[in-house]
């Protein structure tokens, strides 16, 4: 990958971000910018960077299950393999909103990409990567590490998952349980395939972990670190950049998805994903504990109009995902996207400077 100066490449719509944590006068949390930085602080090392821990898990615990299925081929094992795929994509839907540093690496092919390749414009690959799985099916080069690696993003990461997992490689695409353990039985090298395919997004999330956690780009610097000190590389602050990621996937959730394309169609998990995500930014805003969450910061400062309005949001969006309602959905969440671009930076103190050019 070409290693350019990070940016917040999702640009609808950008932000120039220029300030961070202002003083507010009255506040009984004495929440002035030393306070958000406790919030800021506690709320990286007990859920953004957990999140990737969690998903680095999840994926190793799919390649598990892929060895196990692929030891012993049967319908039992392929549906403990399809339970692992889902936990995966659902904490991933957890995790994706944090675009920031070690996800949002390179300007031309970021790491986001290899993982949800719908990421770049909303394209469904399926049949890319079903082209691609056919092809290396009936051929003969070495399914290894390299093969893997060099793929281009539209045929790797959780939708070449979910396909060789949830349907049959043959034509027609039967997703029959039974079709697909045939399928596998048949064909040797499709197990090599969904192997090294696991193990590649397993190293894929094994390298965010890693930078958020031990060392960011060989800096020696955890990324969790560098986002509590203020000192990102693309001299940004720490806590707009968080709050445009996460308005940026709900925007890329809108616009791609809701009013494009859905995803995880295969697997059935498209709005059961969507739930997850609504989980991950509530948890975001609000997560419990000794340090004021944001809405309790929010709170503090006399704006509890704004976190009634947030909460609002959230359930209905969660509601509407619950039944399905894909026109309610998209409504509720381009309101979510229009609140982390006022109510909260408002309620903050921060100040989030916007264009609202397409970058597409």
């Amino acid at each position: 990958m070409i290693r350019l100066k990070p940016l917040l490449v999702y640009a609808l719509p950008m932000f120039l971000l220029t300030a961070c944590g202002g003083d507010r006068q009255n506040d009984p949390l004495n929440t002035t910018e030393g306070g958000l930085q406790t919030t800021l602080n506690y709320t990286v090392d007990n859920e953004v960077a957990p999140a990737f821990t969690a998903f680095q898990a999840q994926t190793a615990n799919t390649l598990s299950s892929a060895e196990t299925f692929c030891t012993a081929t049967d319908e039992t094992h392929l549906n403990q393999l399809q339970l692992a795929w889902k936990n995966l994509s659902y904490q991933w839907n957890q995790t994706a909103f944090y675009n920031v540093g070690p996800l949002n690496d390179d300007l031309i092919t970021p790491r986001i990409n290899f993982i949800e390749s719908m990421r770049q414009r909303g394209t469904d690959y399926t049949n890319t990567v079903r082209s691609e799985i056919e092809t290396q099916l009936s051929g003969s080069a070495p399914l290894n590490e390299a093969y893997f690696d060099n793929l281009s993003f539209t045929k790797t990461g959780l939708l070449s998952l979910e396909v060789l997992i949830f349907e049959d490689s043959r034509s027609g695409h039967s997703q029959a349980p039974s079709d697909i353990v045939s399928d596998y039985q048949a064909n040797h090298r499709k197990c090599d395939y969904l192997l090294g395919m696991a193990a590649f997004v397993n190293r894929m999330s094994t390298t965010l972990s890693e930078q958020w956690l031990q060392s960011y780009q060989s800096s020696g610097t955890p990324y969790a670190t560098l986002l509590k000190t203020g000192k990102l590389d693309d001299d940004s602050e720490p806590i707009p950049s968080l709050l445009t990621t996460i308005q940026q996937h709900l925007d890329y959730i809108k616009r791609r998805k809701l009013q494009g394309t859905l995803d995880a169609q295969l697997s059935g998990v498209f709005y059961q994903n969507i739930l997850q995500m609504l989980d991950g930014v509530e948890a975001f805003l609000n997560r419990r504990g000794e340090t004021p969450s944001f809405f309790e910061y929010m709170e503090a400062g006399g704006y509890t109009s704004a976190i009634e309005t947030v909460k609002t949001n959230l359930a209905a969006a969660k509601q509407a995902a619950v039944d399905q309602d894909r026109t309610t959905l998209a409504t509720y969440i381009g309101l979510l996207d229009g609140n982390f671009k006022r109510e909260i930076p408002d309620s903050l103190a921060v100040t989030l400077s916007i264009n609202f050019n397409d970058g597409d």
